[in-house]
């Protein structure tokens, strides 16, 4: 059963725990990644990896992407992504150069943008496109971002 694999921050984490299902994911298991088994995760084949927190060494983030199927990155953290990953990434963020983005954010919906054709796991086309969110002040922006890769990804 492939896993998916999240470096993020603890809040981030309860965040998502409380939104992301199995069946979101086909069914697959998700782990977070915490900042003392970075250095240890860097050998092993992930199939999906989501970075929504800065790593420090270069070195090492770009060997995880590397070991990565698929990639899911916030470049808000200003991450420098090797050219030579063959990995499938999507990236998110405020950046206007990411693939999901904010078009506007109201008191309680925002407008998420896919500015780039992803290409699911199961070679689905979901197409650009604007998508109306109903927030919670419990959940952030870029945990939104994050379904939104997520299910898009893993889209049927």
């Amino acid at each position: 059963m492939p896993f998916i694999e999240i470096i993020t921050d603890q809040k981030s984490q309860t965040q998502l725990n409380k939104v992301l299902t199995k069946k979101m994911v086909n069914n697959c298991d998700v782990l977070y990644i915490k900042e003392k088994n970075i250095e240890n995760t860097k050998n092993i084949k992930l199939e999906t990896l989501i970075l929504n927190r800065k790593i420090e060494n270069n070195e090492i983030m770009n060997k995880i992407l590397k070991n990565s199927k698929n990639a899911i990155v916030n470049m808000d953290l200003n991450v420098n992504v090797d050219k030579t990953i063959k990995a499938n990434i999507i990236t998110f963020g405020y950046n206007s150069q990411s693939d999901i983005t904010i078009s506007s954010v109201e008191e309680d919906q925002i407008l998420i943008c896919i500015q780039n054709t992803i290409t699911s796991i199961y070679n689905r086309k979901i197409e650009p496109q604007e998508i109306k969110v109903k927030v919670k002040s419990d959940i952030n922006v870029y945990n939104i971002m994050i379904i939104i890769a997520l299910t898009s990804l893993y889209a049927r």
